[in-house]
């Protein structure tokens, strides 16, 4: 098991994001400072189809958890604030490239990504699960994956962990984001799906799909945090107080109890 869970280093997936970020990095895109933002608007980007982190309702409108986490650290900051979408496995890349100030999408902090990007303190810990289709009884670990069909959400940890770990054992499946990769699910398209546990075990209560976790056993965890352009440290100190500030003042638990459930604990 320490084999599947070995570091990312060689994962294809990884290479692709870092690398064209790291492009960007040696032909840098000058974000801008704090006092930049402050006489203008804090850019701020989330995938948006990361429910219930990041979502358009009915309505049209983008929210969810990290929207509300980014508007509230603005408040602290002091700073208008503008939260946009954009596709989560070119959300680095966007980043490094100065459109966007931060990153507040529920970004695990990996080693990888620290080569392109800088991150603040975590603001929640989330880690990798399986889940398969309620009547599978014939997927119970890791070995079980041969032959199959594995779902994940391109450009994420989940995916990551697929491409480094399936040495033909397995077929990769791709989406866009968790409402697709569920839907392929229960479907039958895919045999199976690893994501991150807290989004999908919220989706289980507002939806009750058919679908159940199995432990396969030991996945990586990964604390989420803010990331911005690299040697912002004004910034980063500020996204950091801030962070601190609403979950002093219990701001941070009542976005938890809003999106993740009340009286949840996810830090």
């Amino acid at each position: 098991m320490k084999a599947l869970t070995k570091k990312f280093s060689q994962s294809l997936a990884v290479a692709a994001i870092v690398t064209s970020a790291a492009v960007m990095v040696a032909m840098p895109a000058q974000a801008r400072d704090l006092s930049e933002i402050r006489d203008d608007v804090f850019q701020v980007v989330n995938s948006g189809a990361y429910p219930p982190f990041s979502f358009v309702d009915t309505q049209g409108n983008l929210v969810g958890f990290d929207v509300d986490i980014a508007e509230a650290l603005a408040e602290k900051m002091g700073v208008e604030v503008n939260v946009q979408s954009s596709p989560w496995n070119g959300i680095i890349a966007a980043l490094v490239g100065g459109r966007f100030d931060a990153c507040i999408c529920s970004m695990s902090n990996t080693e990888e990504r620290r080569q392109a990007v800088d991150f603040t303190d975590p603001y929640y810990s989330a880690g990798l699960s399986v889940w398969v289709q309620g009547d599978t009884d014939d997927i119970n670990s890791i070995d079980d994956f041969s032959g199959k069909r594995i779902g994940s959400t391109l450009g994420e940890t989940g995916n990551q962990w697929a491409v480094e770990n399936a040495d033909g054992k397995w077929r990769n499946q791709t989406f866009q984001g968790l409402p697709d990769m569920m839907n392929g699910l229960t479907t039958g398209r895919i045999d199976a799906m690893i994501a991150d546990d807290v989004p999908v075990l919220v989706a289980m209560q507002e939806n009750a799909p058919d679908i159940k976790m199995v432990d396969v056993g030991d996945l990586p965890r990964w604390p989420a945090a803010i990331s911005i352009q690299k040697n912002h440290p004004e910034l980063l100190k500020a996204l950091n107080s801030a962070l601190k500030e609403i979950k002093a003042d219990g701001t941070y638990q009542d976005i938890v109890d809003k999106w993740i459930g009340e009286g949840a604990n996810i830090q």
